[in-house]
């Protein structure tokens, strides 16, 4: 054989063995997705309520450039009496941020961990700016689940799982 072959194999044989379909894992994630449903637990496994009620609604979107970004909101929000969104009433105000949330920012896929991270650029929150995101992923059916750590909403802290259906081309 001569030494480039022999050089070539030694390389292949001297390279972890990674299974193509984790290759390609991260890849599931480019597109858009819609929020199927949204189910909380508290920390003691008890049902919590949503913070999105019982309609949620939401997209997420990955690109092959590693950015996201993630809206959530509950279905049925109440419009502002006046159409200015800097004259709303505070409790208007109140009611609309309590209902919403979105971010965007950065993402990584660990395929090792399962998790996918969302380093936040920016968001409705300001306290989530500079943080990162982490959520449990998998695949199943068609759908991408993700599991939130514990989050603190209302003083108590809830896990929620989240299940995201890809948004096929001509569909909103």
């Amino acid at each position: 054989m001569s030494r480039s072959l022999l050089r070539f194999l030694w390389l292949c044989c001297a390279l972890p063995a990674t299974p193509v379909q984790a290759m390609m894992e991260a890849d599931k994630f480019i597109g858009a997705w819609r929020l199927v449903s949204a189910e909380f637990r508290n920390e003691d496994g008890s049902p919590a309520s949503s913070p999105y009620g019982t309609e949620p609604q939401g997209i997420l979107m990955y690109d092959a450039q590693g950015v996201m970004a993630a809206q959530l909101t509950q279905s049925n929000r109440a419009p502002f009496a006046a159409a200015d969104r800097l004259k709303g009433t505070p409790a208007e105000v109140k009611a609309a941020f309590e209902s919403y949330q979105a971010y965007w920012g950065r993402f990584t896929v660990d395929e090792r961990e399962k998790v996918v991270t969302h380093t936040v650029t920016q968001a409705l929150l300001p306290n989530w700016v500079g943080s990162q995101q982490k959520r449990h992923y998998k695949f199943q059916d068609g759908r991408l689940h993700l599991r939130t750590p514990p989050i603190s909403i209302g003083g108590r802290l809830i896990t929620g799982v989240l299940i995201w259906e890809k948004i096929k081309l001509g569909k909103d």
